[in-house]
Parts: structure tokens; C-alpha cells; sequence
């Protein structure tokens, strides 16, 4: 049976940093609200009601005051003890751990910050009495925590230790938020909401398993970033609050009937590690498997009427200004979760295979279909369902019912290798549309290729992607065979962009500035090169890290060099801020990216002043395409909750050139299995040619389109307009 945590035989302590002394470290007043607030809650009898002595809060503490507290804590917590953190986070270049931010941490020299592994070691010294762990981590990377990757003998070691639960907000690859003008951070304000007014329907404990359900169900559903869980055992049924949610007293009506009958249009959580007193057990996985971020959905809702199989429910698209936030509930000991998949019938079922013929093949697609992209991962996956449906409406392969399997990969690459290996091992999977990002291409490519497996991408622009690493030198050599995309590469952004900027724009000096991932430096290099083959001069460049907000030293450098434009690789997260930080020191200069700045995000936290930066994004207008029009009629008139967005019409046309292939190897409607084997519908696909939606449809050798259209996009009173290259 489940009980609340003995309060005076249990500890917890609140840390928290908002306040930073160096200046690239952006301060987070929300902090210090997380904090004031939780602890007022906990200590309220009707949550938890700890003792004023056994709850610690330490506002803005050093490393050695944070250590010590724990320490003293941990010697006396009997029955439960909780740790929570909230500021920035940072990942170390060369052990890949997590480091916690305290408010004189030097983010140039991380042993200023607190480690999280010394409070994981502390947490499992010998003299810690207490049953069960817990600790919260409110920063940005906060997953590793649940990984073995922080040392050689990693964390996934203490999932042999009972008693013990991790939920983290968000993955080792991504921020979490902390939106301007909310009280507190994203995950941590769900939290304390759920402490403040209960979780409806949940029992008058709340388990760490009810709370990371709820937590899961809120932060999704408001697009923000998504929750994921480990834990060890029983220590889903830990509980450390009272449910104060009073449910309305009961009385059936009409109402009820309808909603048993239609289903909740809610997302259903995943499932979690460990069996709780509440929920029935659930197969431990194995230790090394990494946590799941996504459910796998099997309430029917009515809210998407175009899908009949599994789907989760999905938020519309958030894009707003990040800071290095993430939380997790995470225990000293990680258990794992299976990968959860979130699948996607297009007029698959049974029934309908039945009717048409015996054999059903499917489309994979992997995309994120949640987190920070999810709005255009919701397009590429709605658009190869729309192709789907039309493949089968008008019978295109006779006696065969095509499926889509639609896999979210968060655009986290380890997801998209899962993703892969899922879909290598159905053998009714012909080929993969996707996925969105390059770095999650490049984690599929492999084992796509090993198993003879078709992919087409409908967005990833790197041109290493099909030339080789050896692309900018000039030696072309094809990495894979399986892998095409009917998107224009970065060869094209960048000199449409160049050419633009030099040639209507006028200018004539650049600084450039990567955000060391693959997608910016390699869009810098491309820009470089073609910039000065314009005649223009680079005068200055800057390599920043992913995430980062304050760009006053670049700015300042780019200034005094004498540049009338900023050339930005990277994505709109850290370009907005560049952006209104560059216009503020120097209104003439424009700042210009690729089409990973391509979001009405960057519009309004850049400002006003941004008015006339500009980016270039791979694909035409699918809105000033004649040839889109019946596409864009019959993606509204389906029903689709996302916009088909940037790359909608590219995914249409490369699930097309997938079901061209096979109609052109299947010929035996009697077939079992299909009759068109992988190898054979690679070359198939290699040999398309047809008029798509974007565009003529067609790959070269390298297995780019043979359609190299790019689209320069100007912002125009807080848009992004399309005008003439």
C-alpha cells in the first residue's frame, strides 16, 4: 500500500542559482520564485509537511555550502530525502558530464560549478540511511542524468538499487524554458501547480509515477519540453505530497456517455519503469536502454480525424525564448524505459487491407513529433500520410494497402538510431521518409544502409549528408547509397544567400558566427566560400556553443571589425537574441542565416529592430506553386490539426517517389510479403522521375534532387516574406 513519506524522518534540500556574476550568464529571477514556493509547499501540512528544520533552502550557495548541506542532510534523512536544483546547466566537452551553475560559476572553467556527479556519490555514500531518493534538477542537459555517460562507469549503474525514481523535463540534447512573464520555470511551475491543486482523478497520494503522468500530459500538451523518467523497483509508489484535488461529487449524465464513447482527446502518458502500488507492473527493461520521452498512445481521439490508427494527441508548435533550463525529478539509482513509439495508421487496419488485397506495406517516417520542432515534424508526418491515403483512394498498386508508421525521433539523434533499428526490423517497412534533422540523419544513415533500407529526407541540408566529409575540398564521394532528399543542400542556401546580400543588399563585409553543431559550421564554411567569390570580405568569425543568449562579445567584435552583416549558423533559439543584441548596438548591420533561423520565434524575440535580416531556406513556396494547389486543398480539407509548414509538400513528394518505386516492382496482388525487395526499391527510387508537388521529383547520383530551389525570405514587420533572390 502506498504511504506519504514519513515528514519527520525525512530531508530536503532546495538549491537554486539566479543570479550570476559572470555576464554571459543570463539571470534567472524565476529561480528564486521555484524555490520560495516549494518550500512553502512542502512544508504545508496539507502536502507534505515537513519541519521547518528538515527542509533547507540555500538561495545562492558555493559549492562547498551545496556539498555540505547535502552531506548533513543525507546523515539524517531516514525514510525519504529529496534534492532539487534549479539554474543553469552545462555539459563538459570532454567527460560529457552534467555541471550545475552556482552564482560565481566561470561557464570557461567548469570546476567553478557544482558536479552533478559528487552529489549522485554522495547520494550512495554509505552513511545515507535513507529507503528512498529523490532529487530534482531544474537545468539544461538534465537527461545525462539519466544516462550512463558521465564516466566510465556511468549512471546506469544504479538501477540495480531499490527505492530510487528520475524524472528529468527534457533530454541530454536539449533546453528546457523558462517563458518571459511566467512566475516560474516550465517544468518546475507544473510542478508546484500540481502540488497547489492537485492532480484530478488520481489517488489522495501523488506517486512519483501520478506526478510525472501529470507533468507529462501538461508540458505536452502546452508544447514545452518533455518530461522523461527512470527509476528503480517499487519507487514509482514513493509518494512526497497529499492530492489536494477535491473531485466534483459524482453524477452520471449524458455528458459521460459520450466522452466513454468518443475518448479523451489527452495524451497518454508512457509508461513508466517500475510498478507503483497503483499501476500494474511493467517488464523492467534492460539498464543500458535509454529513458523514453514519448507513450505509446491507444486512446482513439476524434480530434484528428484523419488518422483512425494510435496517435498521441501533439501541442501546436512552441518556439519560445529559451534559456538553460531543464528540470528533473531524478533519484541517486536510474532503471530504464523501453523506447515508446508513436504510430500512425493511414488507411491501414485490417479491415481495409482485407478489402483491397492481402498485401500491406508501410511508409516509415521519423520526425520529431514533439519538443522544440515538432510543428514542422507534425507536417512531414501528416503530408506522407495525405500521399498515403491518395496512393490507396486511387488504387495505385492493386491488391496493396499502403500504412504509415510514424516514429517520433524528438530530433535527438540516439532517438532517431532507435528509430531506425524499429523500423529495419518490421519487415513490412519498404522505406523512411525523414527525418527532419541532419544530426539524426546521421545517426540513421548506417543502419538503414546495412539492412538495404530506403530513406528520403524532405529537410536535411547538410551536403556531407550525400557528398561526403569531403565536400568543401571538392572530392564528392557518396556516403550511402539508401539515402536521398528533395530538398536543395546547403551548397545552394548559402550562395543564394551570399548572392543576395551582396548583390541587392550591398554589402560587402561579414562576420560569421557557428554554433559548433554540424548544421551552423557547415553553413558557415559554405557561406564563406561564397561570399568572397561574390567579392565580399569575411572579416571576422566566432564559434559559440549551442544554447547560449548573451552574444555581447561577439557583437562588440563584429562592430569593430567593421561588418554590415552577421552571418549566423545555427538555429533561431540563439539567433533572435543575436539578432536584437546586434541591432542594439549597431541598427545598420543585418544579421542572415539559413532556414534554421526560419521561424516566427526569431521575429519577435530579435524585435523590432530586426527588421530587413534575412535567411535563406531550401525548397520553394509550396503557397506560389501552381503545382501545390490540389496538395494544399487536400491537406486542409483532411483535417490535420499542424500546418503542412516548410516541409510538408517535400515529404508528400518523397513518400510519392517511395510508392512510384514500388508500383513499379510489385506485380503479383496475391503477394504475402512484398514482392519488391528493399535492395531492388532502392534502385528503383534512384530511377524516379515524376512531377511532384514542389517541384520536378528525381535524384542524382549522389541522391540529391535533382531540383535545387532555395527561397530567400526578408523580415518584414515581424514576418518572414519571400522575396526576389
Amino acid at each position: 500500500m502506498t504511504e506519504l513519506s514519513n515528514p519527520a524522518r525525512s530531508r530536503a534540500l532546495l538549491i537554486g542559482a539566479h543570479s550570476f556574476t559572470d555576464p554571459d550568464l543570463e539571470p534567472l529571477p524565476a529561480v528564486a520564485r521555484n524555490l520560495d514556493r516549494l518550500a512553502e509547499l512542502l512544508r504545508d501540512p496539507s502536502v507534505w509537511g515537513l519541519d521547518v528544520g528538515h527542509l533547507s533552502v540555500l538561495a545562492e550557495p558555493d559549492r562547498d555550502q551545496a556539498l555540505g548541506e547535502a552531506g548533513r542532510l543525507a546523515d539524517e534523512a531516514e525514510d525519504t530525502l529529496l534534492v532539487y536544483y534549479a539554474g543553469h546547466g552545462f555539459v563538459h566537452d570532454l567527460s560529457n558530464e552534467l555541471y550545475l551553475a552556482l552564482p560565481r560559476t566561470d561557464p570557461r572553467r567548469l570546476y567553478t560549478a557544482l558536479r552533478y556527479q559528487d552529489i549522485r556519490e554522495l547520494l550512495l555514500g554509505p552513511q545515507v540511511r535513507a529507503r528512498r531518493k529523490v532529487v530534482i534538477l531544474d537545468c539544461c542537459w538534465s537527461g545525462l542524468a539519466l544516462h550512463g555517460a558521465m564516466s566510465a562507469t556511468g549512471l546506469g549503474g544504479l538501477s540495480d538499487i531499490g527505492g530510487t525514481f528520475v524524472l528529468t523535463a527534457t533530454s541530454e540534447t536539449r533546453t528546457a524554458l523558462a517563458p518571459p512573464g511566467e512566475t516560474y520555470t516550465a517544468f518546475t511551475g507544473e510542478l508546484i501547480g500540481a502540488l497547489e491543486r492537485g492532480v484530478p482523478e488520481a489517488p489522495p497520494l501523488l506517486t512519483m509515477t501520478t506526478l510525472y503522468r501529470h507533468l507529462y500530459d501538461a508540458l505536452v500538451a502546452k508544447g514545452r519540453p518533455t518530461p522523461q523518467q527512470r527509476n528503480g523497483n517499487t519507487a514509482g509508489a514513493i509518494a512526497v505530497a497529499r492530492n489536494r484535488h477535491r473531485p466534483p461529487v459524482p453524477g452520471p449524465g449524458p455528458e459521460d456517455a459520450v466522452t466513454s464513447a468518443a475518448g479523451e482527446a489527452s495524451v497518454d502518458p508512457p509508461p513508466v519503469d517500475s510498478p507503483s502500488a497503483e499501476e500494474p507492473p511493467v517488464e523492467e527493461p534492460p539498464v543500458e536502454e535509454p529513458s523514453v520521452e514519448e507513450p505509446l498512445d491507444e486512446k482513439p481521439s476524434d480530434e484528428d480525424s484523419s488518422a483512425r490508427g494510435p496517435r498521441v494527441r501533439l501541442p501546436g508548435r512552441r518556439r519560445r525564448r529559451t534559456v538553460v533550463m531543464a528540470s528533473a525529478l531524478v533519484v541517486a539509482a536510474l532503471g530504464s524505459l523501453p523506447v515508446a513509439l508513436n504510430l500512425i495508421g493511414g488507411d491501414g487496419s485490417d479491415a481495409d487491407a482485407k478489402a483491397k488485397g492481402n498485401l500491406t506495406v508501410t511508409i516509415g517516417v521519423s520526425a520529431p513529433l514533439s519538443g522544440d520542432f515538432a510543428s514542422l515534424g507534425r507536417g512531414i508526418r501528416d503530408s506522407a500520410d495525405l500521399a498515403v491515403k491518395k496512393a490507396n483512394a486511387d488504387n495505385v498498386a492493386p491488391g496493396v494497402t499502403f500504412k504509415v508508421r510514424a516514429l517520433d525521433d524528438k530530433g535527438d539523434p540516439a532517438s532517431g538510431r532507435r528509430n531506425a533499428t524499429e523500423l529495419v526490423a518490421d519487415r513490412s517497412v519498404v522505406g523512411v521518409v525523414g527525418p527532419l534533422n541532419t544530426s539524426v540523419a546521421q545517426a540513421m544513415q548506417k543502419t538503414f544502409h546495412d539492412a538495404h533500407l530506403t530513406q528520403i529526407s524532405p529537410s536535411n541540408s547538410d551536403p556531407a549528408l550525400t557528398l561526403g566529409d569531403g565536400w568543401q575540398q571538392g572530392t564528392f564521394a557518396r556516403p550511402y547509397n539508401t539515402y536521398f532528399r528533395t530538398v536543395a543542400n546547403d551548397t545552394a542556401q548559402a550562395p543564394a544567400a551570399a548572392r543576395y546580400l551582396y548583390v541587392k543588399s550591398k554589402r560587402r563585409k561579414a562576420f560569421v558566427i557557428d554554433d559548433k553543431q554540424t548544421y551552423g559550421a557547415s553553413l558557415v564554411q559554405s557561406f564563406k566560400k561564397a561570399f568572397g567569390e561574390e567579392g565580399g570580405a569575411i572579416v571576422g568569425e566566432s564559434h559559440v556553443d549551442a544554447g547560449r543568449r548573451d552574444f555581447s562579445t561577439q557583437v562588440s567584435q563584429a562592430v569593430n571589425a567593421g561588418a554590415d552583416v552577421v552571418y549566423y549558423g545555427g538555429v533561431y533559439e540563439e539567433a533572435g537574441p543575436l539578432s536584437k543584441q546586434l541591432h542594439a548596438a549597431s541598427p545598420g548591420v543585418l544579421l542572415a542565416g539559413g532556414d534554421g533561423i526560419f521561424s516566427d520565434t526569431y521575429a519577435t524575440v530579435a524585435g523590432d529592430g530586426a527588421d530587413g535580416d534575412i535567411c535563406i531556406a531550401g525548397g520553394a513556396v509550396p503557397d506560389s506553386l501552381p503545382s501545390a494547389e490540389t496538395y494544399i486543398k487536400d491537406y486542409k480539407a483532411a483535417g490535420y490539426n499542424s500546418s503542412y509548414s516548410s516541409y510538408g509538400g517535400y515529404a508528400y513528394d518523397a513518400t510519392s517517389a517511395l510508392i512510384q518505386a514500388f508500383k513499379s516492382l510489385h506485380v503479383d496482388p496475391s503477394d504475402t510479403v512484398p514482392s519488391a525487395k528493399r535492395e531492388s526499391l532502392r534502385a528503383a527510387v534512384q530511377n524516379v522521375d515524376f512531377d511532384g508537388v514542389m517541384g520536378k521529383v528525381g535524384f542524382d547520383a549522389n541522391g540529391d534532387a535533382v531540383s535545387q530551389t532555395v527561397t530567400v525570405y526578408r523580415l518584414s514587420g515581424g514576418a518572414w516574406k519571400a522575396v526576389q533572390a
